[in-house]
């Protein structure tokens, strides 16, 4: 007969299993409803579009230009691409062909299509906490890590490939505590996949990998030696599955190895100083918000205080505070383990994303999540049962709800400022939604040619048209000595050049000064955002 304690466990489990993912999907729909406006405004940025645009060249069988660095390859007569820049792999793409091939290729799609990888990534950490930490724990991490601004805003317009990087780690940390508690070897491959599928989505992602991996030798390394020791087998297998994933990034190494040399050299001054505010604001909550009010201008975002804050970073300090003083004085050896792997992980972590040049970017610091997530659920279940008596446990629990409402509330509270400003501006600068108007009015002009004279242009050119030819000549500019070349006057050329402000590399800025003041016939055309401020200029030249 079947034991009864383990038919009521079962029972429990299942019980257990269904409100977690009932849970889950009550706050996917308060995700989408969250992020509806986002599936219009702001505009779609360069680095959203260049991934959208790989996937959409795909899908339709054409081939268009897109940034230099890319590569592709030929799979059933059409480009399929391989990676965006050689220390990123295309896998957000590779997410995004599917809903384009069912639904089209639009900014909703992108954006909705972002955010169903950002919720399945939620449901997979949910489900890892719980087999780790327990029911309590997936309860609280889970929403924490939703109303996140940072974790909100990138699961809509992610760039730099940070959803797909979160993905992998959170099936990866689920796939691994399935592991640790049945030791069946399939698991233990997986996980072993995804990290090194995060790697191929971007060579950042050995951060992590590195951050976690010595926490846990460090913690759980005994256990781990005495497995491995028994069965060496699985280091193999593991092996196997890292390699498969990381796939053909491992040709590319000697060149990343290059590149990040020379970033090294080029990073400047103002690198670590763009970290820290970088780190801050993604614990603050701040960032989003003042990304785009500045209109993307990265050195712009930090001259002036936000006026929006979570509590993210508060609570995070009191439950670092919290595991610290478990970890020293719990008898408890499996919450001393758990409480010095996050501490360490996400101290480690955070120092390698320090570590790498050039990497001062929200998609760059996110690489610590979901660290603060856990630091906090385990914080509040390994406190849930301290006190030594009925009212100082009570006490201490009604404390931790009350703590967990307010981060939750503050962090809703600066997901609405931010989108309230989205909202009233339609997106400022290289956010704005105005160059999405002039794509929609163009998409089918195949007697256009459409030069670009500046970055932040061609990328939502070849996603959100489709007949124009486009050009984009200013990576050949360096090469110049002195003058830049003289543009066509021929009437099916349109040049676009950002307003002043907006402009990053200013060849746009020294063509439109020389027009202005050369007194020939031409046609200056500006775009404004909703508040009236110029965002960018299209020059042509009038039929002679």
């Amino acid at each position: 007969m079947p034991d009864p304690r383990q038919t009521d466990s079962h029972s429990a489990n299942r019980r257990g299993s269904i409100i977690l993912i009932a849970a889950w999907l009550l706050l996917s729909i308060g995700a989408v409803a969250l992020a509806k406006q986002n599936f219009s405004a702001p505009g779609l940025y360069y680095d959203e579009a260049v991934f959208a645009g790989l996937a959409k060249d795909f899908v339709g069988g054409q081939h268009r230009l897109h940034t230099p660095g890319f590569e592709i390859t030929n799979f059933l007569g059409r480009p399929l691409p391989l990676f965006v820049q050689p220390y990123l792999g295309a896998l957000k793409s590779w997410l995004l062909i599917p809903s384009f091939a069912l639904f089209g290729s639009s900014i909703a799609v992108v954006r909705l299509t972002t955010l169903f990888w950002a919720l399945l990534a939620l449901l997979f950490f949910m489900l890892g906490v719980r087999r780790w930490l327990g029911f309590r724990a997936a309860l609280i991490a889970g929403p924490v890590l939703l109303v996140d601004p940072t974790f909100f805003f990138l699961g809509v317009l992610d760039w730099g490939a940070a959803i797909s990087a979160l993905f992998c780690r959170c099936v990866a940390f689920y796939l691994a505590s399935v592991w640790w508690r049945n030791r069946n070897a399939l698991y233990l491959f997986l996980a072993s996949f995804f990290l090194g599928l995060g790697i191929f989505n971007k060579v950042d992602f050995v951060a992590f990998i590195v951050g976690a991996g010595i926490a846990a030798v460090c913690f759980f390394g005994r256990e781990l030696w005495s497995v491995l020791r028994a069965r060496p087998s699985l280091a193999a297998f593991s092996s196997l599955g890292f390699l498969l994933g990381v796939g053909p990034m491992l040709l590319k190494i000697p060149r990343v190895a290059t590149l990040t040399a020379s970033g090294q050299a080029t990073l400047g001054s103002g690198g670590i100083t763009e970290e820290f505010h970088t780190f801050c604001a993604m614990h603050d909550g701040s960032y989003f918000y003042r990304l785009m009010s500045a209109g993307g201008l990265f050195d712009k975002m930090y001259e002036q205080p936000s006026g929006v804050h979570s509590l993210l970073c508060f609570i995070l300090v009191i439950a670092i505070v919290a595991l610290f003083a478990i970890g020293i004085f719990t008898q408890n050896r499996n919450q001393r383990r758990i409480a010095g792997f996050l501490l360490v992980g996400f101290v480690l972590t955070t120092v390698g994303i320090f570590a790498i040049p050039g990497a001062v970017r929200i998609h760059h610091a996110v690489l610590a999540f979901p660290f603060p997530q856990l630091i906090i659920a385990a914080a509040f279940t390994f406190l849930w049962e301290q006190g030594s008596t009925l009212s100082i446990r009570r006490g201490i629990r009604a404390a931790m709800i009350a703590a967990t409402v307010i981060l939750l509330g503050s962090q809703l509270r600066a997901i609405s400022k931010t989108e309230r400003l989205i909202s009233e501006t339609g997106g400022r600068g290289r956010w704005s939604n105005a160059f999405d108007v002039f794509c929609r009015e163009n998409k089918n002009r195949d007697d256009l040619i459409i030069v670009s004279l500046d970055w932040g242009f061609n990328e939502q050119l070849s996603f959100l048209t489709d007949k124009p030819q486009l050009v984009e000549p200013f990576w050949a500019f360096p090469s110049y000595k002195g003058a830049l070349p003289p543009l066509p006057r021929q009437q099916e050329y349109v040049f676009l050049a950002h307003s002043s402000e907006y402009s990053l590399l200013r060849y746009d800025i020294a063509y439109l000064e020389s027009l202005q003041t050369g007194g020939e016939n031409i046609e200056i055309k500006p775009y404004s955002d909703q508040q009236g401020r110029v965002v960018f200029y299209t020059i042509r030249f009038p039929a002679q």
